[in-house]
């Protein structure tokens, strides 16, 4: 917020002071703090300032049973032409289950759970995974308005290509 004009961080003030005391947020102090939030500018910096200071962990592609350097390059090859440039790939240290996986613009980074490194997880389940988090780099996050949109109606269309996504869908809901 350094450098944000007064107005915006007067919005910011009364945003924290209502929340604080549970009362409603101005709409107009809402739209001001979200309008300076998403500019371009400050989306720029905030990527810069993320990967300047934020440490990312890992524990590398290479897992137990799986290898997501090898499943990656198998699914760049088969749905993107082998045109996707590889990120750094890595198993979360923990056995997450509620964050199956996630790309992070800021490092370039695919994490995937440790939970479907194990000779139970079929390799559909981990390719669907690993093809989900992949759309994310060929279809960034766009601004809607003031929205942030993560997975467009492009996005939506080409993880239905995934041939196995029922199955994969199934599994992962069973975990």
């Amino acid at each position: 917020m350094e450098g944000a004009p007064e107005s915006v961080i007067r919005a910011i003030a009364h945003i924290l002071l209502a929340k604080l005391y549970k009362k409603d947020i101005d709409p107009a102090h809402n739209v001001r703090f979200k309008r300076f939030t998403t500019s371009a500018s400050v989306a720029r910096q905030t990527e810069l300032i993320r990967h300047a200071r934020g440490s990312k962990r890992f524990s590398g592609p290479q897992g137990h049973f799986y290898n997501l350097e090898e499943v990656f390059d198998l699914l760049n090859m088969r749905f993107f032409g082998g045109l996707l440039g590889r990120p750094e790939l890595t198993w979360s240290e923990g056995m997450a289950k509620r964050s199956l996986g996630h790309y992070d613009a800021a490092h370039n980074t695919i994490v995937v759970s440790r939970v479907f490194d194990r000779p139970s997880s079929p390799r559909y389940a981990i390719e669907y995974l690993l093809y989900h988090e992949m759309l994310h780099l060929k279809h960034p996050v766009k601004m809607r308005g003031l929205r942030r949109c993560v997975h467009s109606r492009e996005f939506k269309a080409d993880e239905a290509l995934f041939p196995e996504l029922r199955q994969a869908l199934a599994f992962i809901k069973r975990l």
